[in-house]
């Protein structure tokens, strides 16, 4: 949970591909909306945690834009979701699939994507970030999907700092974009967050924790348990959109402005009950 600042038969709707790409996905020619300031990030072996308010457009489709500078910029790309880890082979599947109906169907049948709570996580706009990894990965890009949450463990923190350890110590040149609730990248020394367990990790060198920052609208999101759908929200975002490194944060190294949010609906209403 983050907080608030911060089948019956049925038929799969494909989302048309254009809704999908906002860059072209051949290797040698990726045509990517650039995120000022990401710039000097885009190196090897870099871990770039972003936390988000879950249930935007924006959370998903900020990493579907960094993952295309990066490949842009020559770089091997694992990008990391706070998604469950008992879900990877199905998801490795689905990277190596045409994406048609039928496969787009079993990923939104997995028992996270058609629960009745929906906390914002297994969204349409995640879903589309999804589709875009596989068409990205199916045009020859070096890029995968590394699901890191398994809440059957207790510190859910330091499994998913385990899982990002892990990309990191396998695969060392390989960029590495995480995507959490803003809660869990915090790096503040003590909080025993995922941010501050991957920064002991790895080190200040290669880590940078970003906060979404937005000037208000609405996420689709369980505030405080009380109850989960599209919520309007205020926001302190004052700055252009693009990275801010700032070192008097304190819980992060800075900000990615995002300008105003837009609420995403749970994946699963792209199933048509019949």
């Amino acid at each position: 949970m983050v907080p608030a600042h911060s089948i019956r038969s049925s038929r799969v709707i494909i989302i048309p591909l254009i809704l999908f790409l906002l860059c072209s996905c051949d290797q040698k020619n990726l045509d990517c909306t650039i995120v000022a300031g990401l710039s000097p990030l885009l190196k090897p072996g870099q871990v770039l945690l972003i936390g988000e308010l879950h249930g935007t457009e924006e959370g998903p489709g900020y990493i579907r834009d960094i993952t295309c500078n990066a490949l842009a910029n020559g770089l091997a790309v694992s990008v990391g979701l706070e998604l469950l880890q008992e879900d990877q082979q199905a998801i490795n599947d689905y990277l190596l699939s045409q994406g048609t109906e039928k496969d787009q169907e079993k990923v939104l049948r997995l028992n996270f994507w058609g629960r009745e709570y929906q906390d914002g996580r297994a969204s349409m706009a995640m879903f589309q970030l999804i589709e875009n990894i596989r068409q990205l990965k199916q045009s020859g890009n070096d890029v995968d999907l590394v699901f890191i949450d398994d809440p059957s463990f207790g510190d859910r923190n330091q499994v998913m700092a385990n899982r990002i350890l892990k990309e990191a110590e396998d695969y060392p040149n390989r960029f590495i974009v995480v995507l959490t609730g803003n809660y869990h990248n915090m790096i503040w020394d003590g909080s025993g967050q995922m941010g501050e367990l991957v920064l002991e990790g790895l080190g200040p060198d290669r880590v940078v924790s970003l906060v979404q920052s937005y000037t208000g609208g609405s996420a689709w999101v369980d505030v405080a348990g009380e109850g989960f759908g599209p919520i309007g929200l205020k926001g302190s975002g004052m700055l252009p959109k693009g990275i801010y490194l700032n070192a008097n944060l304190g819980e992060y190294h800075g900000t990615l402005e995002i300008d105003s949010i837009h609420h995403s609906r749970p994946a699963k209403e792209l199933l048509n009950n019949k």
